[in-house]
């Protein structure tokens, strides 16, 4: 008894050194059934696979030296419905079945033993799953009924057992090798992106770099050149290699709207549906943030299909190098912009000697102030208290400088927050003069004007200079312009404002206290304004055009278009309601100045 127990025990250490050999799971699953009947009685032995799904159990592995010449011959699949392995996983229990060939509601099976000759059979439930996550069951064969003691059913028990560790091992090394695969990629995608945005700021080649590491469609959103890039295949998708412009804004704010993640979360998005299909598309939107500011994100389309490990991590690293090709863009705009506005402060201050060093330095930093050029000016107010601008003041400052560059090169833009009124911002932008002269540069001042309320959620004042001939120009230009943009900012003007636009009155205006102009119009004209919105009425602007008129009764009727008994008719209901002498010279001008400071007021 001694003796069988410690063979039994060399046996079970034989098997455990034998199928701890291998190490991707096939080759486990082969070395178990062999070493099973190398070291016990058993003539043959195999493991199976529960498909649920096909209905079947299906063959994984098998050992059979007498019918190895067979194999090619031999059933690998048994109807799941009329096999005894349902029940051995059903009970998790070891089954013995004491003859194979008389098994009366399994005829796939007692077929299989008939052809290969064994009787007794015990199956044994592995507590470990194949690749395919499948439940699987030992079988092991004998050619003659014999019977099995509880000895025996420990023993085999016990190599299922150790089957199963080995099993579970495999996975583990196999996950583990899977694991240092996903390591080695994402330090190798890691190290060539960065190499390729440290080496260029080239947008194409951070899209060849996408194409390769990852077999999805990005949509690369660049805040810093407000561009939207697809990589990967965009027709596919029927999408043009670069979205039209007139959509950016829209993936703009989808990308300022994102959280950071780990792209495992995707939601729809009408806008991203292509325009023959129509519809939603499934999206995982990441924001690249720097410093606290979004300068773009990755639009990573789905197409309905989850992103594995591998492909996520892959997704991350693509992320993290898009961000520094983007924070490299935003610094050297910024220190650009940093530059060109110290050079324009000194030369819009006269403080500077030598023209030919002036000239020099200008080359250097690629402004053709050699040429004739224009000054704008845009002035933004600073946001109400707690509403939030949609974009930062260097995100309008780069807006300014890429709209000015594309139509006129040579051009820049920069912020002078100090100059501002009232703790806002003016942009300054330098515009080199071609042709069309100030129709072209009042086109491309319409595009800022409209790309800042975007931005902002506010429309700016704007203005544009005469053209600058000698460096002399510019510091009367720049003062021509703030006095411009501080007249507008007095009397609520917003746009594009010019000389012509301020009269002698708008002038006084702007230099007297506008609480009071407000307070003496409220007491001159309220009253009229309070009774027509009270009666549908339009006594306010019949005086407003009498006294336009000088008085004059048909000149008036005329210019209203009614009849002068309907002019007298009203006169007389302001006389008789609001106690007014329209021919006292006093309330005349009185009621002239306050028409006219309302009008320049709400102008």
């Amino acid at each position: 008894m001694a003796a069988r127990l410690t063979e039994r025990l060399k046996s079970l250490g034989h098997i455990a050194s034998l199928v701890n050999a291998g190490s991707a799971l096939p080759e486990v699953l082969s070395l178990i059934v062999t070493a099973v009947c190398q070291r016990s009685s058993w003539s043959s032995a195999a493991i199976m696979a529960v498909d649920e799904t096909s209905g079947y159990s299906v063959l994984v592995a098998r050992y059979d030296p007498l019918f190895a010449d067979r194999a090619k011959r031999s059933v690998d699949r048994w109807l799941l419905q009329t096999s005894p392995v349902k029940t051995v996983l059903e009970a998790r229990q070891t089954m013995i079945i004491e003859d194979a060939q008389a098994l009366p509601d399994s005829a796939g099976y007692r077929q299989e033993a008939m052809e290969r000759d064994y009787r007794t059979v015990v199956l044994l439930p592995f507590t470990a799953h194949d690749e395919q996550g499948r439940n699987m069951v030992l079988s092991v064969h004998a050619h003659e009924v014999r019977k099995v003691d509880a000895e025996e059913t420990a023993f085999l028990e016990t190599v299922a057992l150790l089957g199963s560790l080995a099993v579970e091992k495999a996975h583990r090394l196999w996950l583990e090798a899977q694991q240092n695969d996903s390591l080695r990629q994402a330090l190798e995608i890691h190290q060539h992106a960065m190499e390729r945005v440290l080496a260029t700021e080239d947008s194409q080649a951070f899209v060849d770099l996408c194409r390769r590491y990852l077999d999805r469609t990005l949509l690369l959103v660049d805040l810093t050149t407000n561009q939207v890039t697809v990589a990967g295949d965009a027709q596919r998708l029927n999408w043009p290699d670069r979205v039209p412009p007139e959509t950016f804004r829209q993936f703009a704010q989808v990308v300022r709207d994102a959280d950071i993640g780990q792209f495992e979360q995707a939601r729809r998005l009408s806008l991203l549906a292509n325009a023959k299909g129509g519809g939603e598309i499934e999206a995982i939107v990441e924001p690249c943030i720097a410093g606290g500011d979004v300068l773009g994100g990755i639009v990573l389309l789905t197409e309905e299909r989850a992103l594995d490990a591998v492909e996520a991590l892959a997704a991350q690293e693509l992320r993290a190098a898009f961000a520094m090709l983007l924070l490299r863009r935003r610094i050297r705009f910024d220190v650009q912009a940093e530059t060109h506005g110290e050079f324009f402060s000194r030369l819009f201050s006269g403080d500077w000697r030598d023209e030919a060093a002036t000239f020099a330095r200008a080359h250097h930093l690629q402004l053709p102030l050699e040429e004739p050029a224009r000054l704008a000016a845009l002035s933004l107010a600073p946001a109400p208290a707690g509403k939030g601008a949609a974009a930062s003041s260097a995100d309008i400052e780069q807006a300014l400088a890429r709209l000015a560059r594309q139509r006129l090169p040579g051009a820049t833009a920069f912020a002078e927050t100090a100059a501002a009124e009232a703790g806002g911002t003016t942009y300054i932008v330098f515009l080199p003069e071609r042709r069309g002269g100030a129709k072209t540069a009042r086109q491309l001042l319409e595009q800022m004007i409209e790309e800042i309320a975007w931005l902002s959620q506010a429309k700016p004042i704007a203005c544009l200079s005469a053209p600058c001939q000698r460096l002399e120009d510019y510091r009367d230009a720049r003062r021509d312009c703030d006095r411009l943009l501080k007249l507008a900012a007095r009397v609520g003007r917003r746009g594009i404002v010019e000389s012509g636009d301020f009269g002698p009155l708008a002038r006084l205006i702007a230099i007297a206290d506008p609480d009071a102009l407000r307070s003496f119009v409220e007491e001159t004209l309220g009253a009229i304004e309070e009774y027509d919105r009270a009666h549908d009425g339009n006594l306010l602007p019949t005086l407003d055009r009498f006294l336009a008129n000088s008085g004059r009764y048909q000149a008036t009727a005329d210019a209203l278009g009614i009849h002068v008994t309907t002019l007298r008719y009203r006169l007389q209901r302001l006389t008789d309601v609001f106690d007014l002498n329209l021919e006292d010279p006093d309330t005349r001008i009185a009621l002239d100045v306050a028409l006219r400071v309302r009008g320049t007021l709400t102008g």
